[in-house]
């Protein structure tokens, strides 16, 4: 189960990646791509997704910079700040969506996100380890 688990956040994040290159690449050519595969071309983004990034850059950045100031440096991993960001665009997203009163089909978008985040929350869970562990112990 946890190498399917393993495989299955290594797509989603592939994919993500790909998404994510591939909207960039058609900005620069004036192309607005939105997830997952609406192009808008000469048309805006609407409206709350652009205030969900926003929104979700603003929080994620104040986070991490209590983070740093509680603890310092701290080792982060690349899953653990994707883990972060995907919670924090699905809250944010959620309570934007309800302010300003969206349609349905915006809805199923955000739970296929709120579907990463929690693969990519078991994905980036620390391993237990037993330090103290000693195979003569009871």
């Amino acid at each position: 189960m946890k190498r399917f688990i393993k495989i299955l956040a290594k797509m989603i994040i592939a994919f993500l990646g790909l998404w994510c290159l591939g909207a960039s690449i058609a900005a620069l050519y004036g192309v607005a791509l939105y997830f997952p595969f609406y192009i808008s071309e000469g048309n805006e983004i609407p409206y709350h997704r652009m205030q969900a990034t926003r929104v979700t850059i603003l929080l994620s950045f104040s986070f991490y910079s209590f983070k740093y100031l509680v603890f310092e440096s701290k080792q982060l991993y690349p899953i653990q700040f994707l883990d972060t960001i995907l919670k924090i665009y699905v809250l944010s997203s959620l309570a934007l969506f309800i302010r300003y009163d969206v349609i349905r089909s915006e809805y199923i978008v955000l739970f296929f996100i709120f579907l990463m985040a929690i693969v990519s929350h078991i994905v980036s869970r620390p391993k237990l380890r037993r330090y103290y562990y000693s195979k003569f112990s009871d």
